[in-house]
């Protein structure tokens, strides 16, 4: 596993890597504009652009385009051409419901693992800390990096790397994007510690259905505020979200 203290999501590209050089540069290259911001939400992407800055052939690009259209990070229309894709609020929060099943079962079984190896219990508590660190300081698609990081250790305390490989085919890299366009995140950032505390607590004392119970609350509280709804950070917050 990378370093606890890596925020960023290094399996991105090399899941996706085709072994074949130009290929892969142009993969690198949009991935890397996603993810620092120079390309946007229904951008274009200009295939013979690529080709001239990257100097290699129209083929790979098509060939880079194709695969981030098969992970659903472009769209492709006829007449229109490639488009980074774009996520409408429900559409956020319908992938937020999805991730969160797959994080929910991550911190579940590392509750009924924690105790198999005797490095587990600073691994979370490491990834904990890192989250304190972080919050309120990074902005919100890096601290939902840290975030992740959390529940990549959770898996690997949970000896289940399939829970990676399916976060990683969740695509909430690009998904994650959207975030800060429905949630302050810097304005919550205490709660988000806080919620994370209580499953790490649970976590830590092997209790399965108290970690997945806490899960669940985060889940919820999460799709509240991508919904629209604000709670006062430093108030309880109760579930009353309609079905």
């Amino acid at each position: 596993m990378a370093s606890i203290t890596d925020s960023s999501f290094p399996d991105i590209f090399d899941s996706l890597a085709t072994g074949r050089d130009s290929s892969d540069r142009v993969l690198r290259k949009i991935i890397e504009g996603l993810l620092d911001g120079r390309y946007q939400p229904g951008q274009k992407v200009n295939a013979r652009q690529l080709s001239e800055e990257l100097e290699v052939s129209i083929v790979p690009v098509r060939e880079a385009i194709h695969i981030l259209a098969g992970e659903g990070v472009i769209d492709l229309t006829a007449g229109k051409g490639a488009r980074i894709r774009t996520l409408n609020r429900d559409e956020v929060r319908n992938w937020w419901e999805i991730h969160g099943a797959v994080g929910k079962l991550g911190v579940g079984f590392a509750a009924a693992k924690i105790n198999a190896h005797p490095e587990s219990a600073g691994l979370v508590e490491d990834a904990m800390e890192l989250i304190r660190e972080k919050a309120g300081t990074l902005g919100g698609f890096d601290f939902i990096m840290v975030l992740l990081r959390y529940h990549m250790v959770m898996h690997e305390v949970a000896n289940m790397p399939e829970l990676n490989e399916a976060t990683r085919r969740l695509g909430i890299f690009f998904w994650a994007i959207f975030f800060p366009e429905y949630i302050p995140m810097q304005d919550y950032a205490a709660a988000y510690v806080r919620n994370h505390q209580r499953v790490t607590d649970a976590v830590l004392a092997g209790d399965v259905d108290g970690a997945t119970a806490a899960y669940q609350y985060h889940i919820d509280w999460s799709d509240a505020l991508i919904a629209g709804e604000r709670p006062d950070p430093g108030a309880p917050w109760i579930h009353h979200r309609s079905a």
